[in-house]
């Protein structure tokens, strides 16, 4: 199949040597989304009223305070700040009207109603961040690409079946996107493909990481390392998704 700009993507993920391909291009996606939130969105005015609205959780909060962009990120956290004070301002009557609400035998107090609105709207404040959003909205595209490649291209095939799988999280992913993505005859030919080959990446790690505990045996101290002396994290990377090797954590 001839490569098109929304294959390419895909194509050098799946060319990388890694435990999760997908994992590969949502640490890129995230790298680069952090970047946008700390440069060229600040320019843009429908995307700060919205970054003000939603904001961000605290792990892109965290990757923007470390990204190097102090005044960019103060002044995100200025607008954003003031959107969540109007949102609890809303409350202000009730909150000072629940010093003297009383409840009833059979009538739960309204300032029990009022610390549980408000502690909606604060859950509501976490569940959302543009960064993930926007993570989201990509690697499900990413995965619907990669459905369309392997019924399509027999060359990504290939690099599929030679791929160390994917993580459990983007396992999950990807079957969820199959009903949509896929016609029925290939869908039972992918889940089957890839099922099998799931499984025979986690026989692979489960090997590594069992053999590493073997290593702090005194009986086993003569054998090889071989592939499992960094099964701890690719375990982790296999389990859970992407984390920061040493090296990287190290420049941090």
């Amino acid at each position: 199949m001839k490569e098109q700009i929304y294959t390419i993507p895909v194509n050098e993920a799946y060319d990388t040597d890694c435990e999760c391909p997908l994992c590969f291009l949502e640490h890129r996606l995230e790298q680069e989304a952090v970047e946008y939130e700390l440069g060229a969105a600040m320019m843009e005015a429908d995307h700060r009223e919205e970054s003000n609205n939603k904001g961000f959780c605290r792990r892109h909060f965290e990757m923007m305070f470390y990204g190097g962009n102090k005044l960019s990120l103060a002044l995100v956290l200025d607008t954003h700040l003031d959107e969540l004070r109007k949102k609890l301002a809303k409350f202000s009557k009730e909150a000072k009207a629940a010093e003297n609400a009383k409840g009833g035998l059979f009538k739960k107090s309204t300032a029990l109603d009022t610390a549980a609105a408000i502690a909606s709207m604060l859950a509501g404040c976490e569940k959302t961040c543009m960064v993930c959003e926007k993570i989201d909205y990509t690697i499900n595209r990413y995965i619907d690409v990669l459905l369309y490649m392997w019924a399509n291209d027999e060359e990504f095939k290939k690099k599929f079946d030679r791929s160390k799988g994917v993580c459990l999280k983007h396992m999950k992913m990807i079957l969820d996107a199959v009903p949509q993505s896929l016609k029925d005859k290939d869908a039972g030919a992918f889940i089957s493909a890839f099922f099998e080959k799931q499984t025979k990446e986690l026989d692979r790690i489960q090997e590594d990481i069992h053999k590493f505990t073997l290593k702090f045996d005194y009986r086993y101290k003569d054998m090889e390392w071989g592939t499992a002396h960094d099964a701890p994290f690719r375990t982790i990377e296999k389990i859970s998704g992407y984390i920061k090797n040493e090296d990287e954590e190290k420049k941090s």
